[in-house]
Order: structure tokens, then sequence, then C-alpha cells
């Protein structure tokens, strides 16, 4: 974005900026209005008439909310998932006019992905917060316009539906649809997307990116995409020098993509000896050595990802960060407008939503719900959601807290996905105070690539089971196993500790020997790697792949049990 496309960005954002202060000073009237124009759109719809939507477009506006939630019951993926596959088999107006422009594909906490409509109504929704988004971005960051941009994003076309609708993944798409001066200032070409192979997705991601030392904005939905970047530079740094100074991509399998790659790919002589230089010197490639003049990173902050933000700021030299807000593949529900917070208002303006109790953790059809300008801060609250895209009275199954207002609208943060729990004696320790946990057993110990909690039984013993990788290499760390050792045995002690602290259940099983001392283990390096690219293969949008913070043992046994999920793709190189 160079100064002119800057002036005129800031120009015709003027009026919808003032649009999205009315709305945050009047929330219920945003959101009502937002709640009859998807209403209105999609009256003669099956969806629609089967729930009274043409009578329900006539009401006025002090019954809308209420007379909506009677005739529409709150539903699970499940309940759309018949008319969506009918949707896929090409059948027109069954959840949106005429057919969905595309599906977009979401990892979910399902065996199979979600696929989830996406029409141009929705996209223009989406649309109008990401660029509320981005405008606020650039005041705070005038300098942004001066360097290139690296993106991190999954395909946006991974095949087509039986009914012939392409199918991918939004932010691939919402990358790939950007103006022409934008694209211009992507450091990597969408089409890299296109590399089936995701291993020779990622290098040759790097070689794009490190042919440019002046990157300005990196952005990547999930920040474990961020340590997966400075994973690679550090384990490749001399192949991918070699390969930036012979100018040469690595192959695709594909001829076409790779000539048309190779057209893109213009590295130059004195970027390969600066990074050459860079690496004698470092004995590494750091992403803060060989990116002075990065600005800001943005990306998840929210919930888990919480856990990995000073992890990338150790690698990425401590630059600013700015959360993308709670975005998903069902919509974007609130516009981050500060850095280094996961705290955000509610994009009133965009999709329609409502909030149930967090305490209430079994959705009902019926289940009352309060809206934007009921909520209160400090307490959490349920999502669900009614979107342009066929999603009515959705259940979200994201958690979040209201952590302040910005005039009249509530700011929230994400905390967790509902149900996400341990509780092998009933303790019910949530992902969010796991991660809690780790964050204080963390503070004086050592850089971590990952972690996963899991339980095991064995003898009539039962504990919880912490598994790490360790961000500096098995190899470091059989070359100073004692010191590393006692290391690790004070992280696992602070843990278990912490845990006790934010899980009063955990503190009692513990005390009682329900539960017995924990035990940690260590991961071989790229168990994490191996995790995400193995659900890329098996269809779910790897950087949409959240970390596997929690997993249940297949059978009771010891760690690693047979036949459970993670386990059965990470090794365990030591037992502390």
């Amino acid at each position: 974005m160079n100064w002119a496309l800057g002036v005129f960005f800031k120009l015709a954002m003027r009026s919808p900026w003032r649009n999205f202060n009315q709305g945050q000073r009047k929330p219920l009237q945003a959101q009502r209005q937002a709640l009859r124009r998807i209403i209105v759109a999609n009256q003669n719809t099956e969806f629609g008439r089967r729930h009274n939507f043409p009578a329900l477009a006539k009401v006025s506006d002090g019954r809308l909310w209420r007379d909506f939630r009677t005739s529409v019951p709150i539903r699970s993926y499940a309940d759309f998932q018949s008319d969506i596959e009918a949707m896929k088999d090409g059948k027109k107006n069954v959840l949106v006019p005429g057919l969905p422009s595309m599906f977009s594909l979401t990892s979910g906490t399902t065996a199979e992905p979600k696929f989830c409509p996406i029409t141009p109504a929705f996209i223009r929704e989406h649309h109008r917060s990401h660029l509320l988004w981005m405008y606020r971005v650039f005041l705070d960051h005038p300098q942004l316009n001066s360097g290139k941009y690296l993106v991190l994003t999954s395909p946006a076309n991974l095949g087509l539906t039986k009914g012939g609708i392409p199918y991918g993944c939004m932010s691939g798409k919402q990358l790939a649809d950007q103006s022409i001066p934008v694209r211009r200032r992507l450091a990597v070409p969408p089409a890299v997307q296109e590399i089936s192979d995701s291993e020779g997705r990622w290098l040759n991601t790097l070689l794009f990116a490190l042919a440019h030392k002046d990157l300005s904005l990196v952005l990547a939905v999930n920040p474990s995409s961020l340590l997966a970047v400075a994973s690679r530079l550090r384990e490749k740094a001399e192949e991918l020098i070699e390969h930036l100074s012979r100018r040469e991509l690595f192959p695709t399998l594909t001829p076409r993509l790779d000539k048309a790659l190779a057209r893109r790919f213009h590295p130059t002589d004195e970027r390969a000896k600066e990074l050459r230089e860079i690496f004698q010197a470092d004995g590494t490639l750091l992403p803060a050595a060989i990116w002075p003049k990065l600005q800001l990173i943005s990306t998840w902050q929210g919930g888990a990802s919480s856990f990995y933000l000073p992890h990338v700021s150790a690698a990425w030299g401590g630059v600013p960060q700015r959360c993308l807000g709670l975005r998903a593949s069902e919509g974007t529900f609130s516009i981050p407008l500060r850095d280094n917070t996961s705290s955000a208002p509610l994009a009133v303006c965009g999709h329609a939503m409502e909030f149930v109790p967090a305490e209430v953790e079994n959705l009902e059809a019926n289940t009352p719900t309060l809206l934007a300008n009921d909520l209160e801060q400090g307490k959490s609250y349920r999502m669900v959601v009614t979107t342009s895209g066929g999603f009515y009275r959705y259940d979200l199954g994201d958690v979040v807290e209201v952590t302040r207002f910005n005039r009249s609208t509530p700011e929230i943060s994400f905390i967790r996905r509902a149900g996400a729990n341990l509780s092998v004696s009933g303790e019910k320790v949530t992902e969010d105070q796991l991660v809690e946990a780790m964050q204080r057993a963390g503070e004086k110990g050592v850089l971590l690539n990952g972690f996963t909690v899991t339980w095991e039984m064995e003898n009539s013993v039962t504990r919880y089971v912490l598994a790490v990788e360790y961000a500096g290499g098995t190899d470091r760390f059989f070359q100073r196993q004692t010191l590393m050792r006692e290391q690790f045995q004070e992280m696992l002690n602070r843990f278990d500790q912490a845990l006790q602290e934010v899980n009063c259940e955990y503190a009692a099983k513990r005390r009682d020997g329900r539960l017995s001392d924990p035990r940690l283990v260590l991961l071989a390096d790229g168990s994490y790697r191996d995790y995400y690219a193995s659900q890329g293969k098996e269809g779910r949008p790897e950087n949409q792949v959240k970390p596997p913070h929690i997993v249940h043992p297949a059978t009771p046994g010891r760690v690693p049990v047979p036949g459970t999920r993670f386990f059965d793709l990470a090794k365990i190189e030591a037992e502390i």
C-alpha cells in the first residue's frame, strides 16, 4: 500500500468508521438492523419459509428479537448438516438464496471438517469488519506502508463438492481477493498456497519471504504458524540460503505451478550474501535478525493462543502484536482496536449475536439468551450467532469474557471452546486453566514449541501427563541432560502447583490422592509440526488447526496408549 493508496483508503473509510462508532454507541439498534437485514434477504429460502421469515421481516423493532427466538431454535452444526449436504449436491435456495459461492472449511472439534456456506452477503459482512480492523491498524502503524507483508494462510481452493461448488479456506480466499495494489505488497504470492505438499508449501513460502529484507507486517491466523516459521528457519537455514543463492525454488511436482512461481521469484545476490553472513555470525536464522524492519505481527491472541505469544516475541524480536479478533469460518465477531490485547469490541454492525451465561453447559433449543446490551463486565458467555452465510441461531461453541466496554458496546476476549476439559475424577480442568498454569510454569523456564496434557491410569495410579516439545531441540537437551532434567522437573512442579491454584477441584483430588504426582515427557523435535501436517492431509486447513492441548487416551494405560490421537504420531524422547 503506497502513500497515495493509503490516503485514498483513509478517506474511503471515514464514513464506515463513523457508522462503526455510531453502532458502538447504540449496539441494540445496530444488532436489530443486522438481524432484520439477514431475515429479509433470506425469507424466501427453504429454511426461511420453514421458520416464518416472511412474517418476521414485517414485525416491529420491539418484537423482532423476541419473535425470531420463538421461531428459530438454537441449533448445532449437526442440525444444519442435512441442508448443507443438499447445497453441496447443488440444491438451491436451501439455507441461502441460490447456491453458496463457496464453502469454507473449518477444523472444528469433530472428526470431520465442517463446511460453512459462504455467500456474497456474508463476504460483505466479513469484509466490512476486516476493513475497519485494517483502518485502525494503519492509523496506529502508518509505517506499515513502507514494507512488504508476509501473510500465512491456508489454501483458498481445496476442491469441488459433488454439485460443483468450490471449497477451501476463507483466509486464503480473502488473500486471493485483495486488490492489485495490496497484492503487490505481498512478499509471498497467493499461488504458493496451491502447492499440495505441506512441507514444500512451507519451504517455498520461506524462500519468497527471505528474498525481502523490508517485511513490515506479518499476519498469521494461528500463532503456532509463526513458531513453525522460526523452527524451519533454524532447522533448514543452510538449505534455504543455498536455494536462495541459486535462485531456485523447491519443486512443487506441478510443472505449471513451478513455472508460474519461478517468474515471481527474484532474490538478489546481495540478499543471499547478507543472510549467509547472519547465519555465520549467529549460527542460525532468527526472524528478528533477518527482518529488522518488522513493525507489527497480527495473529490470534485469545484463549490458548496466549501461551504462544511470549514464544513468538522471543523469536520475532518483541514487535507489537495486534489481535485478529474473534474470527472463524462462521464469521467475524469482534474488531480489535489496540495492540497486545485480545480484548476487542463486538462487531455489532456485522452478524447478529446472542449470548448464554457460560455456566449453562448444555444448550437446548429454547435456552434463554441475552443480547449485547445485556452483558456484564467480568462475566463469561457462550455465543449463538446468525449470519448471512446460512447459520441461524448457531451455537458457535466459543466462550468469551466481557473485559470492558467501548462506548456502550461490550469488549470480549475469547477464553476457550465450550466442553474442552479434562475430568478424570470430576475436576473439570478447562483448556484456559491449563494455559494459565503453563504460563506460570514457564515464567522462569525453557521455551517450548507446544504442550499437551493427557492422563494415564496404570496399576490403580491415575495422574496427569504433561507432554512438551523443547524449542531448543532434543540434541541440546541430551547434551545438557542433567541440567535440563532439573529445569523440566522445576517446570513440572510449578505447573502442578499453578493448576491446583486455578482449579480447586484438581487441588482437592491431588490432596486426597485420587490424582497422583503428574509426569512429564519430552517429545521429539517436530512433533507439533507433524501433527498439523497430518491434519492438513485429512482435509483440515493446516493454519487453522488448534494445538492439541487436551488429549484423552483411547484406553487406560501408560502414555502413550495406542489409538490415542496425537500420541500415535508423537515420539517420546525422554521421561521426567
